[in-house]
């Protein structure tokens, strides 16, 4: 993945996960973040529960979104992604918590997202430029 998009996505900490609603669409929720690079994965952590958990357990295909908010032009950034969505192995949840170590207190379990596509914006380096990632099959 292009160093761009790394460094965007690492310096970044909510995003927001787009699930599918077979009754309703799409369902989403914004979820706090750890960034996996060596594996290529968002490291999230929810209740088993929760709605946005049981749509993706169906529906393993989600969306993401991670932006940095501003009123001018020139400083819109983010990415769109598109990813599988997983159990988070033993590794990955030691790198959650190394960030996150509040998280260990809460309910939950860990996820991972990995990330099979990404398009980055950064209105910055030219308007018309976007950055693409798209994983090796």
């Amino acid at each position: 993945m292009n160093q761009k998009i790394l460094k965007f996505i690492a310096k970044n900490h909510l995003l927001t996960l787009s699930v599918r609603d077979e009754d309703e669409g799409v369902y989403i929720a914004n979820c706090y973040y750890a960034l996996d690079k060596k594996d290529c994965c968002l490291l999230i952590k929810s209740a088993l529960d929760s709605k946005h958990i049981k749509l993706a357990i169906q529906n393993p295909y989600l969306a993401v979104s991670i932006a940095k908010d501003s009123k001018k032009l020139i400083l819109i950034k983010g990415v769109q992604i598109k990813a599988l969505f997983k159990q988070a192995i033993n590794e990955q949840k030691s790198l959650y918590y190394s960030q996150f170590p509040f998280a260990r207190f809460a309910s939950g379990e860990i996820f991972a997202l990995e990330i099979l596509w990404a398009k980055y914006t950064d209105n910055g380096l030219l308007i018309s430029e976007k950055l693409i990632y798209q994983k090796e099959k």
